[in-house]
């Protein structure tokens, strides 16, 4: 926005006086603020509008004001490339006086954690996000009825503590007003000046079926507020999807690891293996080495227009039995002379 539009908004002449600015400001600060319009929804975007453009005039004066000076004490700036830049940067103007133009609001990130099953079946839930919407009384500017910005009196309204001689006496942020070179004075009585409200608002949000894990979902507008009415930025759903017992997740197939005891493994016998419905029944063959697998087909992750849809892999693992009693070891070396072609083990334990 150009100054002289500034300078309509509020109603004044360009080479009106400061103080004159500041009388019409509080005029139509008090007509418009919204806690004496409570029936007016627009109430406050005017509130807004006219503070924006009564921070601008006061910055632009100021720096104005700062050129003048420097160009009377026969100051010579010095030649750097992108010095435009470091004026937008450090003092939040353009190097002509103008106000920097609006920006986006910043994107606002959920985590939410799920189970590996609830990630291939998909679920339904709701989640609550903090938000810090503008304060509706005050429009967000943090101030009282009537009330006005002043200049922070540590830094002097620049919002950095500078040292050292020349124009680039690059100081560190000013804490007290936090770079902003002005201070609420009278705060306003439902924010407490800050500008800003806690509030919690509900999401209702659908995982669909075979969600990966670190898989994002953007809900549009629902992030923080722009700068000079910029657009809001966007809330990002982040999902983790937490370690299973027993599944785990290779692409679309799911692996299960089934644990057999030695015998069960040497005589063969039926085994129940869960999957994500419930149970399923297979016979293992006799003598099942560790790693013997079998697939339940299309029993995976749900497919996608690229992927076709996973199975579940089932792998047999054969537990070696520990801390054998004087009878098993007796059942054990026993079989163990019945087998064929071995040696005869009898004198060990």
């Amino acid at each position: 926005m150009a100054a002289m539009d500034y300078y309509r908004i509020l109603g004044v002449k360009p080479n009106c006086t400061l103080e004159e600015v500041r009388r019409r400001y509080r005029l139509l600060a008090r007509r418009h603020h919204p806690d004496l319009n409570p029936d007016d929804p627009e109430a406050a975007a005017r509130f807004r509008l006219i503070v924006a453009a009564f921070e601008a005039i006061q910055v632009a004066r100021a720096e104005a004001k700062g050129r003048s000076r420097r160009n009377a004490a026969h100051y010579r700036q010095p030649r750097f490339t992108g010095k435009e830049q470091v004026f937008e940067e450090f003092f939040g103007i353009c190097q002509d006086g103008s106000p920097l133009s609006w920006s986006a609001g910043a994107d606002f990130r959920y985590d939410l954690e799920i189970s590996l099953v609830a990630a291939i079946k998909g679920m339904g839930t709701v989640i609550q996000v903090d938000h810090q919407p503008p304060c509706r009384p005050c429009g967000g500017t943090g101030l009282a009825v009537g009330a006005a910005y002043q200049e922070c009196p540590d830094c002097q309204g620049r919002g950095r503590r500078f040292g050292g001689p020349g124009l680039l006496r690059f100081g560190p942020v000013c804490e007290r007003c936090r770079g902003r070179g002005k201070i609420v004075a009278v705060p306003c009585r439902h924010c407490g000046g800050l500008g800003r409200r806690s509030h919690q608002k509900e999401y209702h949000l659908r995982i669909p079926p075979g969600t990966q894990d670190s898989a994002r979902f953007r809900i549009m507008g629902e992030g923080g507020e722009g700068f000079l009415h910029g657009p809001r930025g966007n809330l990002l759903v982040v999902i983790h999807v937490a370690p299973h017992d027993f599944f785990t997740r290779v692409g679309n197939d799911i692996h299960c690891r089934v644990e057999v005891s030695f015998a069960e493994a040497a005589r063969g016998c039926a085994i129940r293996i869960p999957t994500l419905d419930g149970y399923q029944w297979v016979n293992l063959p006799r003598g099942a080495p560790t790693g013997w697998s079998c697939r339940f087909i299309g029993a995976g992750a749900p497919g996608t227009p690229t992927q076709p849809p996973g199975d579940q892999v089932n792998e047999v693992m054969v537990a070696t039995p520990q801390n054998l009693s004087l009878q098993q070891r007796s059942l054990l070396r026993e079989l163990d002379r019945l087998e064929p072609g071995q040696l005869d083990r009898a004198g060990h334990e």
